[in-house]
């Protein structure tokens, strides 16, 4: 039996230049960017795109490496600019996680960040991008809030800073 998901949560997409990408696709859609962060330990800047009026769709999670060593840096290496990752909103990660592995995916990260947590799979071989499934806890939008807030105030946190491009 397949893994049920609550659908598709977010786009990975991975460029050179994350400030054009970003104007650009301001221009193009009727969207609300988030601010550019930074999370120098993982090698990336990042910013997220939603699509306004578009409720319960997938938002768009593009980034820019800051290191070719990175987590970010990696994936490009080996795919250029581009979809990366589809990620996927399951009930159950670790149920999920499990039977990806179980028909013989490669885990490469579990980089989750507070009550959300993430696996990423290599599936870039036969699909042509890298799967990911993603399960938030209760609360964590509201504690996005908050952490995006203290981020507007110029505070560092958990290693996330905003930057600008």
């Amino acid at each position: 039996m397949g893994i049920r998901v609550l659908g598709l949560d977010h786009i990975h997409v991975e460029t050179r230049d994350l400030k054009l990408a970003r104007d650009l696709v301001g221009k193009l859609f009727d969207v609300d960017a988030t601010h550019a962060a930074e999370m120098p330990a993982h090698g990336f800047v990042n910013v997220s795109v939603m699509l306004r009026g578009a409720p319960n769709q997938p938002f768009l999670d593009m980034f820019q490496s800051t290191r070719p060593d990175g987590f970010v840096g990696r994936t490009f290496s080996k795919k250029g600019p581009g979809v990366s990752y589809l990620s996927f909103r399951v009930e159950n990660l670790d149920e999920a996680a499990a039977h990806a592995a179980s028909l013989g995916l490669e885990e490469v990260s579990r980089v989750g960040y507070r009550s959300m947590r993430q696996v990423q799979f290599d599936t870039l071989e036969p699909l042509g991008f890298m799967l990911e499934f993603v399960e938030y806890g209760p609360g964590f939008w509201e504690e996005q809030a908050s952490v995006n807030e203290r981020l507007a105030r110029g505070e560092e946190v958990e290693g996330l800073r905003w930057v600008d491009l």
